[in-house]
């Protein structure tokens, strides 16, 4: 399957021209949108801010934010990189559904093994919490994508979002704000990838439908606040 465009797909004519749907501003900018949340830079925002927040020093905050980070997005993210470089998927979001497990069971490990790191290093029960957190979501994500797409962009921005809340007060539901936009931008890019002619499978294309996005947001939430009121979280 290729998301390129072929030129004789859309002929211009002296009447008329048609305007490729993958070309239009509010597509161009869903792609931004889906570059700037994705997964990866939101939880990794989310990590360095939570081990800054909870070091009682600066060599703490940085030994704490390298071990979180690198477990937690830096080596999910590579192994995504090494499979799209041998074209086992067609980019890092890995948007063909029935090849996302091998990804998100290798980012279980990754985490699972970045916790155990952490509890060592005697890092903060949040920072703990917070890693559980994803390693349990990212499971309950990863068997629910075994049957169904769902999106992990917008659980990702809702997890991040209620985490905020949780951790550094109520002002910070206000990242709430973040994830209609992020869902916005994956139905987007759905409907800009259909608009280009049709495909043998809707779960093997990039994007989501507004379900699939709602679903996400609901299971991230869920999952979060569940664990962070059982974990005593402050």
């Amino acid at each position: 399957m290729t998301y390129e465009y072929e030129a004789d797909r859309y002929p211009v004519t002296t009447t008329t021209t048609r305007t490729r749907p993958w070309a239009t501003p509010a597509t161009r900018i869903a792609v931004i949108v889906a570059e700037i949340a994705a997964p990866a830079v939101l939880v990794t925002a989310l990590l360095v801010l939570i081990s800054w927040h909870e070091a009682p020093d600066l060599a703490h905050g940085l030994l704490w934010g390298a071990v979180s980070v690198l477990f937690g997005t830096a080596i999910p993210m590579a192994f995504v990189l090494y499979g799209v470089r041998r074209r086992r998927w067609s980019d890092h979001h890995v948007p063909e559904r029935s090849k996302r497990m091998a990804p998100m069971l290798f980012g279980c490990a990754s985490v699972g093994a970045g916790c155990i790191l952490l509890l060592a290093f005697d890092a903060p029960k949040n920072l703990v919490t917070v890693y559980v957190t994803i390693i349990v979501e990212a499971l309950v994500l990863t068997g629910i994508t075994r049957f169904w797409k769902i999106s992990g962009h917008v659980a990702a921005a809702a997890s991040c979002a209620t985490v905020a809340m949780f951790l550094f007060g109520r002002s910070f539901a206000l990242c709430w704000l973040l994830v209609p936009v992020v869902a916005w931008a994956r139905v987007q890019t759905r409907n800009a990838r259909l608009a280009q002619g049709p495909a043998e499978d809707h779960d093997e294309i990039d994007g989501h439908t507004p379900a699939q996005t709602l679903a996400g947001a609901a299971v991230a939430a869920v999952t979060v606040a569940t664990a962070c009121l059982l974990a005593g979280t402050r």
